[in-house]
């Protein structure tokens, strides 16, 4: 990408804008850390530890590896799995709804997002105030 494509894609998003991603990024950061501690009481309350959770998940997942898990353990795994699932759409309305309380639409969220990941320099600007943020809150 040349300089000055560089510097007209940057110009595209303002700090406003970039201000109203990091609120809203915030928010998503806030809402996952909920729906993961909802996901490991369901993952406790069935009577697995996370980390048997996840590695008899990477075994389903890898064709080539073999399961070591119990018919218990996988008994128990499918259980969790069937109510994370169940939980999914809720945790997902949630999660737009945190987006937009922030006064940004879920689609403009998606795009900046696209654009940051793609965009060294957006990345160093939105640290920039998320880390500015943060330091004012403390």
């Amino acid at each position: 990408m040349s300089l000055m494509a560089q510097v007209a894609q940057e110009q595209d998003v303002s700090d406003k804008e970039l201000g109203q991603f990091a609120d809203a990024y915030t928010e998503v950061q806030m809402e996952n850390q909920k729906s993961q501690q909802k996901m490991i009481a369901i993952i406790k309350d069935e009577g697995l530890e996370v980390e048997r959770f996840n590695e008899i998940q990477q075994a389903e997942m890898d064709p080539n590896k073999e399961s070591d898990a119990t018919k218990a353990e996988k008994e128990k795994h499918g259980n969790v799995t069937t109510k994370i699932q169940e939980l999914q759409p809720e945790m997902e309305k949630k999660a737009i709804a945190s987006i937009e309380s922030t006064g940004i639409t879920f689609e403009d969220y998606e795009s900046l997002a696209a654009k940051i990941q793609n965009d060294q320099s957006l990345q160093q600007r939105l640290q920039a105030i998320i880390v500015k943020r943060q330091s004012d809150k403390s």
